[in-house]
């Protein structure tokens, strides 16, 4: 999950906010017990959401008590207490975020390569430490990327096919947690968004290194309809998302998780191909 899984503040409650920043707050927190500040490093909006669901669906969820932030300690913050999920949730950050920096030193761009040569050496620490707590999660995403790099070497994947691996894997993700199938196609689908989101943003880049991506030959056909096209395709997604939402028994966060659905996806959607709107020219 790439940053693009966010709340949309002005469509949120008060209350709703502190609450969304509270779970994100408590797997910053989660993340320096568990792996040291240098799993920090890998905290994400993307991994609090889907804390956020996991504690929206289970039985029980600690209370939620005021805090300090753990980087500034003069700020308050809201924090929601140690929970199973919340440390499944960091473990799953640390084993995505390292798959994702394998794959980027592989990338043909310069800033990907080198950020991930640099980020490399404490990322391979912290995945010894998560594999060893979570061996059904780290199987589960390693057969995604060995899905994923088959998928994008056949020259003729479609985009369904490329988009497939990451849905499916954030799906079991999901099931080890909510076996739930509702629960299942909702991160299915958020997979299948993310990947695409990420393929239509990066276009431009992988036009000029040479690097995979599902949506070339749409932006170099039509560039002037592309931002309508990508938007065609993440409004398909998010509305079936919806419908899995609404047969998910929720038993707190319905509202946040909604929002984030709705709102938030929809407005990354929208600020990703804001870019590519009035193109005339297609790429070389």
């Amino acid at each position: 999950m790439l940053g693009y899984v966010r709340a949309y503040k002005p469509e949120l409650k008060c209350g709703e906010f502190d609450t969304y920043k509270g779970v994100y707050c408590t797997l910053c927190k989660t993340l320096l017990r568990r792996y040291s500040p240098f799993g920090q490093l890998f905290l994400s909006y993307d991994a609090a959401f889907f804390a956020l669901c996991l504690l929206g669906t289970a039985a029980e969820c600690p209370a939620e008590r005021d805090g300090r932030c753990c980087c500034n300690p003069l700020k308050k913050c809201r924090s929601c207490g140690r929970s199973v999920q919340m440390d499944f949730c960091a473990d799953v950050s640390i084993l995505l975020y390292y798959y994702q920096i394998i794959d980027h030193l592989h990338d043909r761009g310069v800033w990907k390569r080198l950020a991930a040569l640099l980020l490399f050496p404490a990322a391979r620490l912290l995945y010894r430490f998560a594999s060893r707590r979570q061996a059904a999660a780290d199987t589960i995403i390693r057969d995604m990327m060995r899905r994923q790099a088959a998928a994008e070497s056949d020259p003729a994947c479609s985009t369904d096919a490329a988009a497939s691996p990451s849905g499916e894997a954030l799906r079991d993700l999901a099931a080890l947690q909510n076996p739930d199938e509702a629960f299942g196609r909702l991160f299915y689908l958020l997979g299948r968004f993310v990947y695409l989101i990420d393929a239509a943003d990066d276009v431009r880049a992988d036009l000029r290194t040479g690097s995979f991506n599902p949506l070339k030959e749409t932006y170099r056909a039509l560039p002037d309809q592309f931002a309508a096209r990508v938007m065609e395709m993440l409004n398909g997604t998010i509305a079936e998302m919806l419908h899995a939402f609404d047969r998910i028994s929720w038993t707190r966060y319905a509202p946040i998780v909604h929002n984030v659905v709705f709102d938030g996806l929809y407005n990354s959607a929208l600020y990703v191909t804001n870019k590519y709107r009035g193109e005339k020219e297609a790429a070389a």
